[in-house]
């Protein structure tokens, strides 16, 4: 049995005015491929910041059991125009560029003594490094970047100069390279061609990690997806067997609602019917006759000796 590499406990998230997130629990295990449903507003992106650690949770708790990394692709990369194309990919591919940092003060370290610990600090570093293979990560992003519809973008060039689509394709660009164990993809096909999409497909269906995309896309959705996650009114439940597992769901989902809905109707209509009928058999019956028609005469009010006397 596979342990949880993404655990989301009872977690709920409000802004001002909103609760966007309430009391959502699911995993996702080891090689998942995930796709992320809902309407605009139900929380899809906010998600996935929880899930990165971008932003923290009002309550509940977000897990994350992996070593080798999580890259996070938002729908618009957080730096300034005046930043550059080396920034961007310097971004995307931080938790390797920290790898790198660590083993260069390691090695120092090394050079210092033999202590063990720092031997092992040092290997340690460079298993995690390699079984990403950091080396090439800066030669693939030129590769995506190519296949991305971007070939030979300089890496000096300003970032206000590209327009909002190819920033996109950069920062997923960067991402890709870094190779990550989790891979958080928020609308990823946005701006690309086909040829981009099938070449971005087979990447992510050869990654060996876990995916989770938020998308709009159907065919994305019907090619990659083992697993859908659907956002709805601040929850969101989880369906098996892919995109198919999904629509087969609903379909059975919404053929309840319409039983459920035409058994009100009928029992709706019967009340009505059993309504309709006591009010015609109350009309029949005759109205309250005047007191003085009861042959007693009018009620006389009770007085004092009332009782004693009797």
């Amino acid at each position: 049995m596979h342990t949880p590499q993404l655990t989301l406990s009872h977690v709920s998230k409000a802004y001002p005015g909103r609760t966007v997130l309430d009391d959502v629990s699911f995993t996702l295990k080891p090689g998942e491929k995930a796709g992320l449903i809902g309407d605009n507003g139900a929380g899809k992106s906010t998600l996935l910041r929880l899930i990165a650690g971008q932003e923290r949770p009002d309550s509940g708790e977000v897990t994350v059991a992996t070593a080798g990394g999580v890259g996070y692709l938002p729908q618009s990369v957080p730096l300034p125009p005046s930043a550059t194309v080396q920034d961007a990919v310097d971004l995307a591919l931080a938790d390797l560029r920290a790898l790198e940092a660590g083993l260069h003060r390691a090695g120092r370290a090394l050079e210092d003594g033999g202590d063990p610990a720092a031997l092992a600090a040092y290997e340690e570093l460079l298993a995690r490094y390699e079984a990403r293979e950091g080396y090439d990560a800066d030669h693939r992003v030129d590769i995506a970047l190519h296949h991305l519809g971007l070939p030979g973008l300089r890496r000096e060039r300003p970032l206000g100069t590209l327009s909002g689509g190819e920033r996109s394709r950069l920062a997923l660009a960067g991402v890709l390279a870094g190779r990550p164990e989790l891979l958080l993809l928020d609308e990823p096909t946005n701006d690309l061609d086909d040829r981009a999409v099938e070449w971005l497909e087979a990447q992510l269906r050869a990654h060996r990690g876990t995916v989770l995309a938020v998308t709009h896309d159907r065919v994305f959705l019907e090619r990659l997806t083992t697993t859908v996650l659907e956002a709805e009114e601040g929850k969101v439940t989880r369906y098996g067997d892919g995109y198919d597992g999904y629509r087969t769901a609903k379909a059975a989902e919404r053929r309840r609602r319409i039983q459920e809905y035409e058994e009100w109707r009928s029992e709706l209509a019967r009340n009505e019917r059993l309504a309709a009928g006591h009010a015609a058999r109350l009309g029949v019956i005759p109205r309250k006759a005047p007191l003085a028609n009861f042959g007693h005469g009018g009620f006389r009010a009770r007085g004092r000796a009332h009782g004693a006397m009797a």
